[in-house]
């Protein structure tokens, strides 16, 4: 039981539950951003839908689980711009 802890199926549902968390704000976006949003979350499902069906390496799995983190994170930073706001120009202050 406590090896369940700690195991990787954990660490897949975490990323899985994130990302649909992240998906339901982001549908009640609204205009172009909410299509770019929804367009790099389809290609953050694709690389979940992996790890969660194919058996990999543990260095595959690493790798790819923490480029499904990073860009979570940046999908989370990109919904922080509300409609009017140039997202190019924010990004270049920060």
């Amino acid at each position: 039981m406590i090896f369940g802890l700690f195991s990787w199926n954990r660490r897949v549902r975490k990323l899985r539950k994130r990302y649909d968390r992240i998906r339901e704000h982001a549908l009640k976006k609204k205009g172009p951003l909410k299509n770019r949003i929804l367009q790099r979350l389809d290609a953050i499902n694709s690389s979940i839908t992996t790890m969660e069906e194919q058996r990999l390496s543990r260095v595959d799995r690493a790798r790819i689980s923490k480029d499904v983190e990073i860009s979570l994170e940046e999908v989370k930073e990109l919904m922080k711009y509300k409609e009017g706001e140039d997202v190019a120009s924010q990004q270049a202050q920060a």
